[in-house]
């Protein structure tokens, strides 16, 4: 109970910071604000304050060593934010839409509230913390803890040169994740309890930003109930809560927030909604490396259906194609240049001896099978992934809408190309990273499932045939 309000206390720290960065920047920039109903200015504040926590503190890295002194420095900001709310507040009387509180609100909050009390209580009948959690993530975090946050961690050739560096097998990764489980350890080195507080809120919220938006679109009641329940009840996703501390559940966050974001752009086209979808899609890199890959989805998908009409857009396909075809019959491209060797062919990737990618095909379709289906690790989550598909192109939808279809299709064709063709095949052999990146994508399609549902409700004709 009191790791619970420790985390309370970090998280209302997160929600200031969030809330206070957007309504000065918005003030700065003398743009218009966007006011939200309650429950998605919390949820907001709170993600938008865990990207200005990472951007603040991978800037200290660089400036600051001293513990002590970081923690000023936030203290600092925090007090700089909650001023700015406080003279918002003042002045203009409210920073969010007041909206009614009714039963179905009370009941969705009250339902997100009981789930998360059942995965707290299963949680201390499971082992403490993954193994990844407490050598990656954790462990980056008490490090700085322990010797500083500007202390270099590198790589054991590093280590073994240097004189004043740290040594953690994972130092190539990206800073985020430990960057938002540091603060946690000077509440106390038993961070457990704190971890799962904090993923708890992070999660609730999440789904209760799901439950807001498929309430904007006219979902029934029952259908958003349900939502919540899937959320709660998918095998994986919940084994992510149990064992709280790996970074793939926060890239499915801020991969649903930038879905999110842009089908509210969509009604509203106010730069302060811009300004929200940029800094989530900067969290994406800072979290996770693969975040980048989804990263420059995203920009295609977004540049692909806002910039061009459809005949544009079969053009562009066609070249592509043909490019693609013309550069496997040539057998790529191999260069020898003044920096490195740059070679791009049907068989490897080498970027002047900086980055190296070899290609193979491997038989991986049962590996695909089992983890989507057999394992139980999704429910029967993927069994709809079909009718999505038909659904997309079938329906007309608005560019929002076809930007996320595009985002889902081209990045489970990315998952696919990896395991198929590269050496990451062994990951899906042994049954363990696939199903973790799966992970990252998976609010995001079962928020685009439920939104099909609530189409088709809500279309007669279309309720017509699917039960025909």
């Amino acid at each position: 109970m009191i790791g619970f309000l420790l985390t309370f206390t970090y998280i209302l720290y997160l929600i200031t910071l969030g809330i206070g960065t957007r309504l000065a920047v918005i003030s700065a920039l003398k743009i218009e604000q966007h006011k939200r109903r309650l429950s998605n200015l919390l949820a907001h504040g709170l993600f938008m304050g865990l990207v200005i926590h990472v951007l603040l503190l991978n800037m200290l890295q660089w400036l600051v060593n001293q513990n002590s002194m970081v923690l000023i420095i936030m203290a600092l900001v925090f007090l700089g934010c909650l001023t700015v709310i406080i003279h918002v507040l003042r002045t203009s009387g409210t920073i969010h839409r007041s909206t009614p509180v009714n039963a179905h609100k009370i009941i969705t909050i009250g339902l997100i509230l009981i789930a998360s009390c059942l995965v707290a209580y299963n949680s201390y009948h499971v082992p403490n913390l993954a193994w990844d959690t407490w050598t990656v993530w954790l462990g980056r975090a008490k490090q700085w803890f322990y010797h500083g946050l500007g202390v270099a961690i590198v790589q054991p050739e590093q280590w073994l040169r240097s004189s004043n560096g740290l040594l953690n097998l994972s130092s190539h990764y990206p800073d985020g994740l430990s960057l938002i489980f540091y603060p946690l350890l000077f509440f106390t080195d038993t961070v457990k309890p704190l971890l799962l507080a904090l993923y708890l809120i992070i999660y609730g919220f999440l789904v209760l930003l799901m439950c807001n938006r498929l309430e904007k679109i006219n979902a029934p009641f029952y259908l958003r109930l349900f939502l919540v329940v899937v959320m709660y009840s998918t095998p994986m996703m919940v084994n992510h809560l149990l064992l709280p501390g790996y970074a793939d559940l926060i890239m499915a966050v801020y991969i649903l927030l930038i879905m999110l974001g842009l089908l509210d752009y969509n009604d509203q086209g106010k730069p302060a909604l811009r300004l929200a979808i940029l800094a989530y899609a900067l969290m994406l890199p800072l979290l996770k490396i693969e975040g980048w890959v989804w990263l420059i989805i995203f920009l295609f998908s977004h540049s692909f259906v806002m910039w061009f009409n459809v005949k544009q857009r079969l053009i562009i396909l066609t070249v592509l194609v043909t490019t693609f075809i013309l550069w496997f019959m040539l057998n790529g491209l191999s260069l020898t240049t003044p920096f490195g060797p740059l070679i791009i062919t049907p068989e490897e990737i080498n970027l002047f001896n900086r980055a190296y990618l070899a290609f193979g095909f491997t038989q991986v379709t049962d590996a695909v099978i089992h983890g989507l289906f057999w394992q139980f690790n999704w429910s029967l989550l993927w069994f709809a992934l079909p009718f999505l598909l038909a659904y997309m192109l079938v329906l007309k939808h608005n560019k929002a809408q076809q930007v996320s279809h595009l985002f889902l299709v081209l990045a489970l064709m990315v998952i696919l190309t990896l395991f198929y063709l590269t050496p990451a095949a062994k990951y899906a052999l042994d049954y363990t990273a696939i199903n973790r990146i799966v992970l990252q994508l998976m609010p995001c399609y079962i928020f685009l499932v439920f939104s099909m549902l609530t189409n088709v409700i809500n279309t007669p004709e279309l309720a017509t045939v699917a039960s025909e």
